[in-house]
């Protein structure tokens, strides 16, 4: 297997195809591009920070990170600055995506968190993949894919990357997977001596993952785009999350993997793990761009919804620091934190044509995916999940706010997170959790946080929960909670009538 690289003058070594697919074909229908149900796309990054896309508000004294594809992405669509991940780590919100639930109902329906299992099959409901299948669409899951266990078994017809999550930090692994199994693609150029310095010496001698998923991503929609029925791609990348040059089963945390450091080469007198940091968010919005120009030359660009958004907040993984970039935009927290910082999501949505470009500050989160698209889509979602079709706003028509959304975790995330925080420790203990209701009365948005819940694993009316108004103050830097008690009820009272737990996943 040979990958191409994108690195330095952009070498294009042309990757062998050593996979196929199947694209189901009905004559007699009409072409994708003039179907009546949209395409749908869904990029992923990993660990991407608020304020890491430019868009995003953020100043640091290293400046700005460049990403023009996103920005233009974000031109072009909704960008959404209220807009949240599924969770403040990687398979638990992504299971929130492909069920429509959040945490606090994840063990009320069978679901791990960290994993979605097919054999036997533990969640009843259909996924995301399965419901758009049900309604025609042909799909594919293209990159990191967990917590799925076997993406072809919940409703994808095609895939390549890597099941593992945590063999997703190899990012020149020996092996990677297809289909209905694993470890099952043998990278070749990966089985000889590499380290940062060899990769990047001589990037063409060497398989990247990024390279080779997206390569397969543009391959699947240059097949799917001619074909007579709509189509959903998931395509998860596995950065800028942290990674190594090691193969499996160890799973490095070394750095920022990239091919090449680009146009930040010259920084010499940043750390080589900020340089690489920079460079791999640079690398992937160079590949929304291509992705976003296949769209464009295959004529589907005004029938393709493609979402942007980031697994849950910056990293401090691999040596990185995220205050060196100002990754979170100077939200409080970051990856594993209940705070905006680890889980506020950079999340855009473009579909020109049908969405007027703006920006938007309505709150939502993963889990009103689902409910999203099967409303698109003509098939309806299951009952009682937590997700809500955020349709009206991607229509630009008013929509009451949602009643609340909810995160939980073991702890605030990180001791200290600011001077005016609670003085009780706020590190491991019993899960706690983070909640946000918006008052469409008042236009307050709140934020609630527990660091840890009692010793029943519920809310209760006697958490001395935190609060904070989002709006006056977006860093969350004064505990209003004192002298906004009725509201601090009024919130408890919608967690307790939910019944949700705060239960802690990949804790």
């Amino acid at each position: 297997f040979v990958s191409r690289c994108r690195a330095g003058a952009r070498c294009r070594e042309k990757m062998i195809r050593a996979l196929g697919w199947v694209v189901l074909v009905v004559s007699g229908a009409v072409a994708a591009a003039a179907a009546p149900k949209p395409n749908i796309i869904w990029i992923m990054a990993d660990d991407m920070g608020w304020g890491e896309p430019g868009l995003y508000p953020s100043t640091s004294p290293h400046g700005r990170i460049s990403t023009p594809n996103l920005d233009q992405f974000g031109r072009e669509g909704i960008q959404f600055t209220h807009a949240y991940a599924g969770y403040t780590v990687c398979a638990p919100s992504r299971t929130t995506l492909f069920t429509g639930r959040h945490s606090g109902n994840f063990p009320a329906n069978g679901l791990p968190g960290t994993n979605l299992p097919s054999n036997p099959r533990t969640y009843k409901d259909k996924l995301t993949p399965e419901l758009l299948k049900e309604a025609g669409y042909v799909t594919a899951a293209i990159g990191k894919v967990a917590p799925l266990d076997n993406p072809v078994v919940f409703g994808f017809d095609y895939f390549i990357g890597q099941v593992d999550q945590g063999l997703c930090h190899n990012m020149y692994p020996r092996m990677i997977d297809t289909m209905n199994a694993t470890r099952n693609v043998n990278l070749t150029a990966n089985w000889k001596d590499k380290n940062r310095s060899l990769t990047m010496a001589s990037p063409e001698q060497y398989n990247y993952t990024v390279d080779i998923t997206h390569e397969h991503s543009m391959d699947w929609l240059k097949e799917v785009a001619t074909g007579d029925k709509p189509f959903f791609l998931y395509e998860s990348f596995t950065v800028p999350h942290a990674g190594g040059w090691g193969s499996a089963p160890m799973e490095p945390e070394q750095g920022a993997p990239v091919p090449s450091d680009g146009m930040y080469a010259s920084h010499t007198e940043w750390p080589d793990v900020e340089r690489d940091h920079a460079a791999v968010i640079t690398y992937l919005d160079g590949y929304v761009g291509e992705l976003m120009a296949l769209i464009k030359k295959l004529g589907i660009d005004s029938n393709t919804l493609v979402w942007f958004a980031s697994d849950n907040g910056a990293h401090l993984e691999g040596g990185h620091d995220y205050k060196f970039f100002n990754s979170t935009g100077g939200l409080l927290g970051h990856k594993r934190s209940l705070f905006e910082g680890g889980v506020r999501s950079p999340s855009m949505v473009r579909w020109p044509g049908t969405i007027t470009p703006g920006v938007s500050g309505f709150s939502w989160a993963f889990w009103d995916f689902l409910p999203t698209v099967a409303e698109l889509a003509g098939v309806t979602a299951p009952n009682g999940i937590d997700g809500m079709s955020i349709v009206p706003t991607l229509m630009g028509k008013s929509q009451s706010p949602k009643k609340y959304l909810f995160w939980t975790w073991d702890g605030t995330g990180v001791l200290p997170l600011s001077s005016t925080a609670v003085a009780a420790p706020e590190g491991k203990g019993a899960s706690g959790y983070g909640v946000r209701v918006d008052d469409a009365t008042t236009g307050r948005r709140w934020k609630g946080v527990l660091p840890h819940c009692n010793a029943g694993g519920k809310p209760t009316a006697t958490d001395a929960l935190q609060l904070y108004d989002i709006v006056a103050d977006p860093f969350e830097t004064t505990n209003i909670a004192a002298a906004n008690q009725d509201q601090v009820h009024a919130i408890l009272t919608i967690l307790i009538s939910e019944g949700v737990t705060c239960a802690c996943f990949q804790c």
